[in-house]
């Protein structure tokens, strides 16, 4: 998906070169590429005898998805003890957290 949001539309031939060596088989990417088309990430238009790809959702949207999946699966829909699990497990400290509320009052204004 990032390389479709750094360089937009793309055909497979396209897509693979900016993967490194060994590079994946054009099918292999083919059938990747459909498993993102069948979860509504990207689709598809025929040009000739090839499909140039492009990115349906933005980044920003499967962002802030995950996120929410995230914190509905595994903290009971609560930011609050999402965000305390970092505190506890020292993934974020109190300056952070204190610069954290900072920004959301200053936003609040």
């Amino acid at each position: 998906m990032r390389l479709f949001w750094a360089h937009g539309d793309m055909f497979i031939q396209d897509l693979l070169q900016y993967y490194p060596d060994p590079k994946p088989h054009h099918n292999t990417l083919a059938t990747q590429l459909g498993i993102l088309e069948d979860k509504g990430y990207v689709a598809r238009e025929k040009y000739a005898n090839a499909y140039r790809y492009h990115a349906v959702q933005s980044e920003q949207d499967i962002v802030d998805k995950t996120i929410s999946d995230v914190v509905d699966r595994f903290y009971g829909s609560s930011y609050t003890q999402m965000v305390s699990r970092f505190v506890k497990e020292e993934k974020m400290d109190l300056a952070e957290l204190k610069a954290l509320i900072a920004e959301i009052e200053d936003t609040k204004k």
